[in-house]
């Protein structure tokens, strides 16, 4: 009975344990737990019927009566322990990357605002998920005195309920005096960008180049970047486009321009206009490269520094993504410390698919240039990057030097008028709407385009919309199947250890 007891105790306990660090029921926990049930009903079982045979012999009950007392000792303890944590408002985030703390944008959001915002949760009754959302919206209560919290029955508030267009149960409403904004799917990713949204804040107008090939902003699908665009107007950017086949000049209320990556070469017009925006000091520029490509944008950044051979990044310490031969996507951990990758580190990674590298040099001696982002210290160059197919690692040739390869690279550069900023990263990919919410790729551009228009408060680390970690990358999977194995080697040897040890009390 008492082996029963140990063992349906220690599974319940892995079990909830599970369910705290993986933020789910996952198929661990329900082994678990349903283990555990069954092991202390038939703990209870046997129990019951030794007290009858005991009952019946008239035998003592004081082994019985005491291993009782024990556990009623065991549980009033824990009750007393949990009310006093809870009163002493103490809070603990055991969870891989603090799911359970809210990412410091949301508070930073709403602290924002120009009057403390208030939240209200319309929910049908019986609907479990709003509890949670509940939990959520609390927490995000704490950030600032003032914010509010409510509950309201979408049945007996229609009138609100079609003001504020709410389309069904456990969703929420933000106000904050005549702004609001409404979230059908309430997660903490999808309140901060309602948060920033109400923020009228304008933080600049941003050109993206249009005509030679570029990455589209106002494309959907995967392969486009509309996802980039919209992430820039939650945060308070207009937008424009510059046409490279007629632009002779930069507008002067450009706060910077971004290239995607053009596959064409852009019109020499179009080259010296950047360059006369760079020179004069009044802007910035965040260029995307990609191998096997050269626009002429490539020649331009030379000048200011960042040299680009048309070479792939192979990083054998990277695994085969999307059937990829291995090395070919690099999983960037190695940062230095910069704005751009401010709470970024080895454990929140970004993901490059077929980058580049730079080689830096300063034009000046005051410039400064930085490599804020490397892959491995086991990455090399392949200079035939045509040649990839994707599908086959090249062999790394015996003249190729391992190293730590930069992946993206900054540099300030004081001019006539200003100070000029430009940011390059080896990949365009990372800010696609397929990659850009994978690994910490949105926090990486987010705040590389701050930090090139000077925006440095608004530098920060977001709350992820949906998991960690999106296709192509399974890091949330593999960390959830990592808490059941970790979670199985110590119940395994507490399990073992408590039942040889309970024999030889009893022997």
């Amino acid at each position: 009975m008492r082996e029963l007891l140990w063992i349906g105790l220690l599974t319940l306990v892995f079990g909830l344990a599970s369910i705290r660090l993986q933020g789910t029921l996952g198929p661990f926990a329900i082994v678990q737990i349903s283990l555990g049930a069954v092991c202390l009903a038939g703990a209870a079982f046997l129990g019951l019927k030794r007290m009858r045979r005991r009952s019946r012999g008239q035998a003592s009950f004081e082994p019985l009566h005491d291993s009782v007392l024990g556990i009623l000792a065991i549980s009033w303890g824990a009750i007393l322990v949990q009310g006093f944590l809870v009163s002493a408002d103490w809070r603990f985030d055991w969870t891989f990357e603090g799911h359970a703390t809210l990412a410091p944008a949301t508070c930073e959001a709403a602290a924002a605002l120009p009057a403390p915002p208030s939240l209200t949760l319309f929910e049908e009754q019986g609907d479990p998920r709003t509890r949670r959302t509940r939990q959520l919206l609390d927490e995000i209560a704490r950030c600032q005195p003032g914010i509010k919290v409510s509950q309201k029955d979408l049945d007996s508030h229609p009138d609100e309920a079609d003001r504020f267009e709410v389309p069904s149960s456990n969703s929420v409403v933000l106000r904050s005096g005549t702004l609001w904004e409404t979230v059908s799917y309430p997660t903490e990713g999808t309140l901060y960008e309602a948060l920033a949204l109400m923020n009228e804040t304008d933080r600049g107008k941003i050109y993206f180049t249009v005509g030679s090939g570029e990455g589209n902003p106002t494309r959907s699908d995967d392969l486009g970047y509309s996802g980039l665009a919209a992430a820039l107007e939650t945060e308070g950017y207009q937008l424009g486009t510059l046409v490279t086949a007629s632009i002779q000049e930069v507008p002067s209320d450009a706060a910077a321009v971004i290239l995607l990556a053009p596959e064409r070469r852009l019109r020499p017009e179009a080259i010296e206009a950047l360059r006369r925006y760079l020179e004069e000091g009044r802007g910035s520029l965040v260029a995307f490269l990609a191998p096997c490509r050269n626009s002429g944008v490539e020649t331009l950044l030379a000048e200011f520094g960042i040299a680009s051979p048309d070479a792939l990044v192979v990083d054998p310490a990277s695994g085969p993504v999307e059937g990829d031969a291995p090395g070919l996507n690099p999983l960037a951990y190695s940062y230095e410390q910069h704005p751009t990758t401010r709470g970024l580190n080895s454990n929140r990674m970004t993901f490059f698919r077929h980058s580049r590298s730079f080689k830096l040099t300063k034009p000046r001696v005051e410039d400064k240039l930085t490599s804020p982002v490397y892959a491995s210290a086991r990455s090399w160059l392949y200079d035939d990057a045509c040649s990839i197919g994707g599908r086959t690692a090249p062999e790394k040739p015996e003249d190729s030097r391992s190293d730590y390869h930069p992946l993206l690279v900054t540099g300030k550069y004081e001019r006539s008028e200003g100070e000029t900023r430009i940011a390059a990263f080896g990949n365009v990919d990372l800010a696609s709407n397929r990659y850009l919410r994978s690994l910490y790729n949105l926090d990486l551009v987010m705040n590389t385009i701050h930090w090139a228009v000077q925006r440095e408060p608004s530098i920060t680390l977001r709350p992820k919309t949906g998991g960690l970690v999106q296709f192509p990358v399974p890091l949330q999977n593999s960390m959830q199947a990592f808490y059941s194995v970790g979670l199985l080697v110590p119940e395994i040897i507490l399990l073992v250890g408590g039942c040889v040890w309970l024999r030889r009390r009893s022997a």
